[in-house]
């Protein structure tokens, strides 16, 4: 029986199924008895399952639990439960509960409508001689009970679950008028059931489950209809009186002490794991570097660093790249827009060239006649194909001496389109021949004579202009680098490679210069009509680029942080020993045959943070915001009280000064 004999009605007395789980409970020494109210979660049940630290756990079940009502609810406990090696017997009243316990896999008893009222012997009978003999203080104690008036044992619940306790009540008789033998011969010795497992009488409530379920009743009692009164089938305390007498006394048992002080110390040892725990999740790190004593720098330029195609090793001195070079082109289609008046046509006509010696005179290709036209702007004249001026013929008669001229004919087309190349007759006056001095019509061997010359004009045209290609010339150069990017890129294996796009000669902007790329090539050139019908033009632009490919993770950037160190460092000593060298790599250009970087070489001598400005800081920090933290960090740098400071990736400090750790950097080279 239980060792509680406190008369408050909200705790029930040991009632028949008690004895019933006792029963079960002595036939399997492994096994606890767990029971459901209302109010608990699946989750609630599965850690109560498993603090019973046995293998075998009969859950007591009534009416109307909300977390478990259906089959899927079942195959979750089992589930979970399996893993920790926990059988599961269900027992209840309640016929859905059982069909769905069954079908998930558990082993069901299920427990019918209360039966009527037997009489319950309230004699006390003489002990067997199979039983243990009860102690004389035991004995004491059932005088006493027996005297403690009779009462509704079930007031407190509700009717289903007074049913439920009654019938588990009638079944524990039942099992134990048909083997009480069994039961007496399987009982452990007094001493060894308190260390082997636990009575059903002994479970008790925590009282957060004792307040869950007096809430759930009470809305529960709220709700139901009246129910009787009383219960005349029921003799609690005489029955109760009864089977007591016939159970042997158990001592105290100090195992169960030694498993509670066990429990203790491991709920202490899950509260410190939790709570070291907690502290290490909200812990949070801040760096602040000392103050600047004083700083002086000693600036680099054009600064050469070498280049290797093998692994430099962990102190690089050079950079690890190969160079990749590789031509590329672009062409883009630019239109004319506006219209503008030109020239049209070009004046052409005959000469008459006269010779009036008697010698040829020949005239080259390529020689020109000059003149000028009605404006007085000059014009220049191309004969057309080499030609011979044949020599003069004198003869002699009877009649006296007569001299013929030679002369030829030739066809000139004026050198300029447009109406300015037109001219009136004999305005052409000088024949130019390559090598030669000019030659002046009438003033010397040759006389130059033509009519009226003409054939230029001007009209409106789509002229290719300096301006559409100005246009244009942007795109082109835009596509020319991005073709010259994949070009380089198609030299190198880009599983292993990577250009380094910092690196890639001529770089955009060197692209602004017309030096870094060839001439363009305008079809038509600049100044030709368009097409009227299509007035498009094209331009091409060509180079040729080059680049360092460095391993994919390695570009340049991240190996100068390790290679500027160590190429400066090779040298003499850059600072004094008590001062922190830094290098402040400005930028840094590949022209096709260098790598060469600018920047500044930095001795820094720094002093030393006080643990004050320490605790100043930790205090000022608590609880900021991320942004507050910076406000505050740097009117400490300001006070000349820290150089620098790195926070953490959070939002908001935490609010408990012994959470955040802040330390000072290192001022070591």
């Amino acid at each position: 029986m239980s060792d509680d004999t406190s008369p408050h009605p909200s705790k029930l007395q040991p009632t028949g199924i008690t004895a019933v789980l006792s029963a079960i409970l002595a036939s399997n020494p492994a096994s606890a008895v767990v029971p459901v109210v209302p109010a608990d979660t699946l989750d609630g049940i599965v850690e109560r399952v498993r603090a019973a630290r046995a293998g075998n756990v009969q859950l007591l079940v009534p009416e109307g639990i909300p977390a478990l009502r259906g089959r899927r609810s079942f195959t979750a406990l089992r589930l979970i439960l399996q893993r920790d090696g926990i059988s599961i017997t269900v027992i209840s009243p309640d016929a859905d509960v059982l069909e769905a316990a069954r079908a998930s896999g558990l082993d069901t008893m299920e427990v019918g409508a209360p039966s009527p009222p037997r009489p319950v012997a309230t004699t006390h009978a003489a002990p067997s001689p199979a039983r243990p003999v009860i102690d004389e203080r035991d004995a004491e104690f059932l005088r006493v009970l027996n005297q403690v008036p009779s009462h509704d044992q079930y007031a407190e619940l509700s009717k289903a679950d007074a049913d439920f306790a009654a019938s588990l009540d009638d079944l524990a008789e039942a099992v134990a008028t048909v083997s009480p033998a069994a039961a007496e011969k399987t009982a452990p010795l007094p001493g060894a059931a308190a260390s082997q497992r636990v009575n059903a009488a002994d479970i008790r409530l925590s009282p957060e489950e004792e307040r869950r379920a007096a809430v759930h009743e009470t809305g529960r009692r709220s709700e139901a209809t009246p129910r009787r009164t009383a219960m005349p089938r029921r003799a609690a305390a005489p029955r109760d009186t009864a089977r007591t007498a016939r159970r042997p006394a158990t001592p105290a048992r100090t195992g169960d002490r030694t498993m509670i002080i066990g429990v203790a110390v491991a709920v202490l040892m899950v509260a410190l794991l939790i709570a070291f725990g907690w502290y290490q999740a909200n812990r949070v790190s801040i760096r602040v570097g000392p103050p600047v004593m004083q700083s002086r720098s000693q600036p680099f330029r054009d600064e050469i660093i070498p280049i290797t195609t093998a692994d430099p090793g962990a102190n690089p001195s050079s950079i690890q790249a190969a160079v990749v070079r590789a031509d590329a082109t672009f062409t883009v289609q630019g239109q004319v827009t506006g219209e503008t008046l030109a020239p049209v046509g070009r004046a052409t006509g005959q000469v008459r060239i006269v010779n009036v010696i008697e010698q040829p005179f020949p005239i080259p290709e390529g020689a020109e006649l000059l003149g000028l036209n009605p404006n007085g702007a000059e014009v220049r004249f191309a004969i057309e194909g080499p030609v011979t001026v044949p020599p003069a013929v004198t003869t002699v008669s009877d009649r006296g001496r007569s001299t013929t001229f030679g002369e030829v004919v030739v066809n000139v087309v004026a050198r300029s389109p447009g109406s300015a190349s037109n001219v009136g007759a004999n305005a052409l006056t000088q024949l130019l021949i390559p090598g030669m001095q000019p030659i002046i019509s009438d003033r010397g061997n040759l006389l130059i004579r033509h009519d009226a010359i003409g054939g230029g004009g001007e009209e409106m045209q789509r002229i290719v202009t300096e301006a559409e290609v100005q246009r244009v010339l942007g795109e082109a150069l835009t596509g020319l680098y991005n073709t010259g990017m994949q070009q380089l890129a198609r030299q190198i294996d880009q599983n292993v490679l990577a250009i380094d796009p910092t690196t890639i000669f001529p770089s955009s902007i060197d692209l602004a210069q017309p030096e870094a790329y060839d001439p363009p090539l305008i079809e038509p050139p600049i100044g030709q009509p368009v097409d009227p019908a299509n007035p498009v033009f094209r331009l091409t632009v060509s180079t040729r680029f080059s680049a360092l490919a460095t391993p994919r993770e390695r570009l340049v950037s991240r190996q100068l942080e390790l290679v500027v160190p160590q190429h400066f460092l090779q040298r003499t000593a850059l600072c004094n020993p008590n001062e922190r060298v830094g290098f402040d790599v400005a930028g840094w250009r590949w022209d096709g045959s260098k790598l060469t970087i600018n920047g500044a070489v930095t001795c820094t001598e720094y002093g030393v943070i006080t643990a004050d400005t320490l605790d100043q800081i930790r205090r000022a920090l608590v609880g900021a915001s991320r942004s507050d933290a910076e406000t505050i960090l740097q009117q400490f740098a300001q006070q000349g009280l820290i150089s620098d400071y790195s926070l953490p990736a959070v939002q908001t400090l935490p609010g408990f000064d012994f959470l955040i750790d802040v330390r000072p950097t290192s001022t070591t080279s």
